[in-house]
Order: C-alpha cells, then sequence, then structure tokens
C-alpha cells in the first residue's frame, strides 16, 4: 500500500494522456494536467490547463510530492531543470514514455521516493522501471532511507554520501546497532555483503573499515580504537525527557540546564523526541519554545495521572503539596513512554543564567530497545523442503545472526547450515529427546542466547513443534515463527500441477496413513477418499499396500498419482504413475521414508478453465470486455 502523497500525471499528447488515465485509474490516487485543447475533463480529477506547459511547472513543482511526466527523459529535464531546489526539497520526478513501456525516476529517488513510486507505476502499466541511482542499482541499500523510513537523525550528514559510495564500491562498511525497535534492526534486513552488522562495538572484527555507522541514543566516549573521523552517528528517536521548572524560568537557562544533565549523564540529545509534564506547565513559555526549537512533541499530564504512575525514584512531599502529585519529571517521562523504568532517576539542577531551578527525568519509549536489555529467545524456522534457495529471506536474515543453531541431522541440508555464522553453535536433534531439545534451547534463552530452531518443510504440517512450545511455555520462554515451504507445494512445483482443477476438483487435502500412529476415524483415508480431491499423503511410503486398497475403494484405478522421494534435494526421485501401480512402484523404488505421494486427477491436469482471466468476467480491476447480447446494460 502506498502511503498517501500527492501526485500530478501531467501529460501533452493523446496517447500520453491515455497512459495518464490508464495509471490514475489504477493507482486511485492523483491528478491528471492536460492541455484545455482536448475538451472538457472526463473525470474530476482531470485538470485541463491553457497556455505553455513551463508556466506551470514551478505551481505543479511546489504542490506535489510526486510530478509523472508522460513526456521524454530529455524535455522533462529541460522543464525542471529551472527549478530545482535540494534533494531534501524537491519532488519526486519521473518521466514515462507515450507508450508506458518505461519509467525512469530522474529526480528525488531516495527522499523524494521516486524509486519506490517507479516501481509502482511501472507495476501499473506493464513497464520497465529504470532505476538508476547507485545504491538501488547495486547494492539495494540507501542511507538516506535510514533517515526517511527511521527518522533517524544523522550527524555529520556530510559524510552521509561518502559512505554511500563505500557501499556501491565494496569497501568494507560496519553499523554498530545499539537501539533499535521492532521494524527498524537493520539485522532484520537483506543487507549488502561488505556491510558487517553488530551490536556490540567489543564484539567488531579486527579489520579496517572505511566508514562505521553507529546507531545509538547515548553519547559514546569509548570508541575501542575506532577512528572518530570515520563514525557517522545516528541517532534514533527513542528518548523521552521528563521536565519540571520553577515558573518563569528562560529558555536560555533551561536550554543550559538541559545540556549539562545529557552530558553528565552520556544520553544524545538527537535522540529526544518528546517532552513532558504536568498540566500546569502547558503554557510554560520556556518548555513550549525547547519542543518547538527542537521539533519535539509535548505531552502534558493532570496530577491525578502522575500521581498514579509507580516506579518514581525521587517522591517529593513538597510537590505532593504544592501540585497534587509526588513527582513531575519522573512519572511525566514514564507515562509518555509507556515505561516501567527510568534510564535517568530525577535530578534537580540549577544555571548560572537564572536561580530558578528546575528538573530532568530520561525514558526511553517502551517499543525500543537497547541491546544490553534484549532478551534471548527461540526462533523456530520452516526450513522448506531442502532447496536452499527456497529457504524465505527473512529466515535467512534470522539464521545469519544466530547464537545457537538446533536441527534435525537428517531433514536439513549442509547448504542451510552455511547461512548460520561460523561463531553459532550447531545441534544435531535427530538423537535427542524432546527434553533434551528444549532444555538446549532455554539453557541458550536464559544466556540471553537467539537460539535458531531448524524445522524441515513448513512448522505448520507434521512438524511436532507444539510440544515443543508448551515446555517453552511452561519455562516463560520468549518465541517467534517463521513459516517454511511445504513439501507438497515443493511436489506441485516439480510435477508443474495446480492442485485444483476449476469445477472438478477445488479440495486438497494434507493427510498421512495409519501406522503407528492412530488416525481419527472420520480422517480414515477410506473416509477422506470419499470426497475425490487431491490427496497429499505424508509419512506413508511405508503403508503403500494399504494405502493403495483404501483409496481404490472411491477413487478409479487410472487416478493419476505422483510419488516424490526427497524432492527439492540432489538426489530427489520424481515417479508418476496411476493409482493401480502405487504400491509396485514404492517398493520396486525402496522407497520407506521421507516419501511424499500425491493423489487425484489434478495431478498433471490441464483441463477447464477458470474464470478469474475470461474476458467475460468483471471484478473490481478489470471491466468486462463485452456484454452478451440482450444483457442488462
Amino acid at each position: 500500500m502506498m502511503q498517501s502523497q500527492e501526485i500530478a500525471l501531467i501529460a501533452v499528447t493523446q496517447k500520453g494522456i491515455e497512459q495518464a488515465r490508464l495509471l490514475r485509474a489504477r493507482l486511485r490516487m492523483g491528478k491528471l494536467y492536460r492541455p484545455d485543447r482536448y475538451g472538457p475533463p472526463e473525470k474530476n480529477w482531470e485538470c485541463p490547463y491553457s497556455g505553455a506547459l513551463s508556466d506551470h511547472v514551478p505551481t505543479w513543482f511546489e504542490r506535489f510530492d510526486q510530478l509523472v511526466f508522460f513526456l521524454a527523459a530529455g524535455a522533462v529535464t529541460r522543464l525542471i531543470a529551472p527549478h530545482l531546489s535540494s534533494k531534501t526539497l524537491d519532488p519526486g520526478v519521473l518521466a514515462v514514455d507515450e507508450r508506458g513501456a518505461f519509467v525512469i525516476p530522474l529526480l528525488s529517488g531516495h527522499r523524494g521516493g521516486a524509486n519506490g513510486l517507479a516501481r509502482t507505476v511501472a507495476g501499473c502499466l506493464g513497464a520497465t522501471a529504470v532505476v538508476t541511482t547507485a545504491s538501488d542499482a547495486t547494492v539495494g541499500f540507501s542511507l538516506d532511507l535510514l533517515e526517511e523510513s527511521f527518522g533517524w537523525v544523522v550527524e555529520p550528514a556530510h559524510q552521509v554520501k561518502a559512505a554511500m559510495l563505500s557501499l556501491v564500491n565494496k569497501e568494507p562498511v560496519t553499523v554498530i546497532q545499539e537501539v533499535g525497535c521492532r521494524g527498524c534492526w537493520l539485522e532484520e534486513r537483506e543487507l549488502p555483503q561488505n556491510l558487517t552488522l553488530t551490536r556490540d562495538v567489543r564484539q567488531l572484527p579486527k579489520r579496517d573499515f572505511e566508514h562505521v555507522l553507529w546507531v545509538t541514543d547515548r553519547i559514546v566516549h569509548n570508541l575501542e580504537g575506532i577512528d572518530p573521523e570515520k563514525v557517522l552517528w545516528y541517532w534514533p528517536k527513542s528518548l523521552v525527557l521528563g521536565v519540571g521548572c520553577e515558573r518563569g524560568i528562560s529558555l536560555e537557562a533551561l536550554e543550559e540546564g538541559l545540556e549539562r544533565f545529557l552530558r553528565h549523564n552520556g544520553y544524545a540529545k538527537a535522540s529526544i523526541g518528546i517532552v513532558a509534564s504536568v498540566d500546569l506547565k502547558a503554557d510554560e513559555k520556556a518548555i513550549l519554545q525547547l519542543a518547538e526549537r527542537n521539533g519535539w512533541q509535548t505531552f502534558f499530564y493532570s496530577p491525578e495521572e502522575l500521581s498514579r504512575v509507580s516506579g518514581i525514584a525521587h517522591p517529593s512531599e513538597l510537590v505532593e503539596r504544592h501540585v497534587g502529585t509526588p513527582g513531575v519529571a519522573e512519572p511525566a517521562a514514564l507515562l509518555a513512554a509507556k515505561a516501567e523504568r527510568l534510564l535517568v532517576e530525577k535530578q534537580a539542577l540549577s544555571s548560572t543564567l537564572s536561580p530558578k531551578r528546575m528538573t530532568f527525568a530520561l525514558a526511553r519509549l517502551s517499543h525500543f530497545q537497547d541491546t544490553a536489555s534484549t532478551k534471548g529467545k527461540v526462533v523456530f524456522i520452516g526450513a522448506g523442503p531442502g532447496d536452499p534457495d527456497l529457504l524465505t529471506l527473512k529466515a535467512r536474515n534470522v539464521l545469519r545472526r544466530a547464537d545457537v543453531v538446533v536441527y534435525a541431522g537428517s531433514l536439513i541440508p549442509e547448504d542451510v547450515l552455511r547461512y548460520a555464522p561460523a561463531t553459532a553453535t550447531l545441534y544435531n536433534s535427530a538423537h535427542l529427546t524432546l527434553e533434551a531439545i528444549t532444555e538446549t534451547m532455554i539453557s541458550a534463552v536464559r544466556s540471553g542466547k537467539l537460539v535458531v530452531r531448524l524445522q524441515s518443510g513448513d512448522l505448520s504440517i507434521y512438524s511436532a513443534i507444539q510440544e515443543q512450545m508448551t515446555r517453552l511455555d511452561a519455562a516463560g520462554m520468549t518465541y517467534e515463527l517463521i513459516p517454511g515451504i511445504s513439501s507438497f507445494q515443493a511436489a506441485a512445483a516439480a510435477l508443474k500441477s495446480e492442485l485444483t482443477l476449476p469445477e472438478e476438483v477445488q479440495t486438497v487435502i494434507l493427510t498421512r496413513g495409519e501406522g503407528k500412529t492412530k488416525m481419527p476415524e472420520r480422517e480414515s483415508l477410506e473416509s477422506l477418499a470419499k470426497h475425490g480431491s487431491t490427496l497429499c499423503i505424508y509419512l506413508s511410503a511405508r503403508l503403500s499396500k494399504k494405502i493403495q486398497a483404501q483409496l481404490l475403494i472411491s477413487y478409479p484405478a487410472d487416478t493419476p498419482v505422483a510419488i516424490l522421494y526427497r524432492v527439492c534435494w540432489p538426489d530427489e526421485k520424481i515417479i508418476v504413475t496411476d493409482l493401480a501401480h502405487l504400491d509396485n512402484e514404492v517398493r520396486k523404488n525402496k522407497l520407506t521414508r521421507t516419501t511424499l505421494i500425491l493423489v487425484g486427477k489434478a495431478i498433471g491436469g490441464r483441463e477447464n478453465r477458470s474464470r478469474l482471466y475470461d474476458e467475460t468476467h468483471e471484478h473490481i480491476f478489470r471491466r468486462r470486455a463485452f456484454k452478451k447480447a440482450g444483457s442488462a446494460a
């Protein structure tokens, strides 16, 4: 979903106007500007203009976030050149050829969002986005976006370009990220290979980095030998400042006191995003001016709200007597941060600039964490059917930062394990009991480590994770799940088959034969076979004779059957036969384990056509191509 933006679509020829109308219909946002010689507007978002096109560009440049021209790139360049200011202020500008074949972001690719819009426009028009900014074209990662997407403040800003150039040129760059929140931990993202990531400067490999990107909300004095000239500081807006002061204090005195408070406690002013106090201070000029000067949000709370906050380190009887709450700075900081503890307890200060006193306290927003408070956890990962390329990007990124990996040695290929760092401890669970597996994970989590539990296929099917999660729940452990591709999906791809057929088979059943593990009577293969659906039968190669007999009660003997051994592994074996020969093929090929059996007419089926792409089928994104004669208008 695109963020709400003001977009102008600008076309001057009939073909260009047609492409612009198509784009507007599919984007569902923006205004279309075209010459008034083409008649009155067809839609309320169409805006005819008179006079020369160049006369209108300055207005559009000021008004809109994005300008999409349906003109040659050279013509667009000449039109916008006189109005360029800076990449922080200019709108994104795109050029689309009249045929709608290519979309070229010409201006503000990163900050203006033109690169992202170019890909969206290309998708709407069936065009090719020609993105030329070096970081997008070569490394797929832009430092500009750390400011735009996460709201981090960078200092010194003039070094960003040099650091980006080092990334593009494959020179070694490192990120030290001490603070983050859900969605902004860089370790969760796909990063260039020449970028090293760590949460602790002391764990940084001993090598010479061209640039060090340090993400923190504290003032760092000990750089552990890093050249300060190479450091680019990124300050997330993670801190809440609680403040109290005597009435009428000057802005200069308040600022001077705050600078000393932050310097003494080692936190960065650039990371403050909110200032909070009691509502009696909602008109205190110095507080309001301080917030406005620094672009901080302000929150003011009633004495009743502040008095209900627990965790106040330094309650004051004097303040309670005069204000109605035992504290101001501390509870205000905790309330605004939605936090349970303070980073810095209340400190009272005075300034040489004023006899009036002030108090400050500091808290971190509850959705932010620093590395010291980050707890260990278990991440269950569905590793897929065997091909390491089918591991999801999210799973791969988590595996790359694992401290401990617990895997089923017979089911997880070595090529998947290679994504784990060399420092990770690996445990093969093939010979371990449930108790031994969970104890290994719990012990590591209690040591603050990230544990990856690798399971084959997808976690939702025959993965035996519920019993592991039960024990983790009982121990109070934190865990999460990352799904994988199941073998039935890999099997369908290998067979070049869709497992449903229009008007023939619309149900897929995932099941197993009854062996040592008993099946509920209502889920017996005889019962399931009555539906005539596509059956995906797991863990049942040893039961092939019994399965064949059960299925022949309802399925014709010539029903297609696929037998897949270790699908997606280098030694995979795929046998396509019919139900009458199922048992014979399993025995002939000596298949006893890691074998999936698919049954149903959808296997290899090419009959029937769905209505989805039929020209008579109308839906929200496509109008009916024609209406049958005599149908209602």
